[in-house]
């Protein structure tokens, strides 16, 4: 199967510029898989109260890293927009608000 093509919105891209090196490894890894394997993101449809994004998307746990990539799929195009980087230990009822849309 012939990976997905991958983008990252400007804001994804700025978050990631601002990571440890470790950290920034890790979420790189991540969109590689994502990419081989997009299947295994999922629908983001929190069952407790949370903050919503401007759009439906996916999400994805980074390993090692209390990081979350939350992305776009365009099935019909195979492409993977990265829209933001969030992290497990932010207030889930704010999780988007500083979200550029």
């Amino acid at each position: 199967m012939t990976p997905w093509k991958v983008r990252y919105a400007r804001q994804f891209h700025e978050q990631l510029m601002g990571l440890s090196d470790a950290t920034y490894g890790h979420v790189e890894d991540s969109i590689d898989v994502l990419a081989g394997n997009p299947g295994l993101a999922r629908d983001y449809d929190p069952a407790y109260e949370a903050a919503w994004p401007p759009a439906s998307c996916q999400f994805y746990f980074v390993p090692r890293t209390t990081k979350v990539i939350y992305l776009l799929m365009d099935e019909d195009a195979h492409l993977l927009t990265m829209l933001y980087l969030g992290d497990t230990r932010e207030d889930p009822r704010h999780r988007f608000d500083r979200m550029e849309w």
